[in-house]
């Protein structure tokens, strides 16, 4: 079991409680839901009718004073239900949806070059929308590229969602902190997952939530024991502001002064040029 401890340690416990230290969260949305479009998804003229779902990156972390204890093994239990029930928040909302699991994955090596070499660079841009602000998907500042694209026509889908979580469970101590704090900074969930069209190979859209876990937080245990309901609920609230497949929003208006990526279309994906290149990649290795 892996775990990571705090650096340079050396506050007495009472300094610690004093100031409520814990880990810092590498997430999107600060409270509650968050959400962002492009104005081409907004209008419909690049809203996707087909998506495919793909396995969430994700981390289960045990959060106490001193250290934080990763838990890798439970992750597939947590991973599993949000792909049930994400899907079906989705699907209720009229997309259709093509779930992607690993064994799958693992079946195909074209596609599973494909999902590596897409799943990095949504990374990349994943650690700008952290780091820029969930507000600049509007401006088309986040894109996949030819990865993204590529991807989505292999799975023949109009877009690929692309989710990543973080549960955050509470640990006894630091319920303790969060007790003598009043307040529950511990036992949290983040789920977020961008939409990356087949057209454009941009992240059209963005959507995301937070989810406490009740006044003193949630321990690991507990969320395991009730993955479904726990899921549930982040899907619900991540997908409350995704439009229904044929409902047209109005377009935002754009800062002029904020430069805006040009909306560029290109072509359908050549299969043949695709299927070339990918037994290329498999007879190098």
């Amino acid at each position: 079991m892996k775990r990571r401890y705090w650096k340079n340690c050396a506050l007495p416990l009472a300094a610690i409680i004093l100031l409520g230290i814990q880990p810092v969260d590498a997430a999107v949305c600060i409270i509650g839901e968050c959400s962002e479009m492009t104005n081409e998804f907004r209008t419909m003229e690049l809203r996707p009718k087909s998506i495919a779902l793909l396995p969430a990156r994700s981390t289960l972390t045990e959060d106490g004073i001193f250290s934080s204890e990763e838990h890798v093994g439970e992750t597939a239990l947590l991973e599993a239900s949000l792909a049930k029930q994400l899907s079906k928040e989705i699907d209720d909302l009229g997309y259709k949806v093509r779930v992607v699991t690993l064994d799958e994955i693992n079946a195909d090596p074209q596609l599973t070059l494909l999902m590596n070499e897409a799943d990095q660079r949504f990374d990349e841009e994943y650690n700008k929308i952290v780091a820029f602000k969930i507000s600049k998907v509007k401006y088309r500042r986040y894109t996949i590229g030819e990865p993204g694209r590529l991807l989505a026509d292999y799975l023949d889908v109009d877009a690929v969602a692309f989710p990543r979580m973080q549960a955050i469970g509470a640990s006894g101590s630091a319920k303790t902190l969060s007790i003598i704090k009043g307040s529950n900074s511990s036992g949290r969930i983040y789920m977020e997952f961008g939409l990356v069209h087949a057209r454009t190979g941009d992240v059209e859209a963005f959507f995301g939530a937070i989810n406490q876990g009740g006044m003193f937080g949630k321990s690991i245990s507990s969320i395991l024991k009730k993955p479904d309901k726990h899921m549930k609920k982040i899907a619900e609230t991540a997908t409350k502001k995704m439009p229904k497949v044929g409902k047209a929003l109005k377009p935002k208006s754009l800062d002029a002064d904020e430069e805006t990526r040009e909306l560029v279309l290109y072509d359908p994906v050549d299969e043949d040029a695709v299927f070339d290149d990918l037994e290329g990649l498999l007879d190098e290795e």
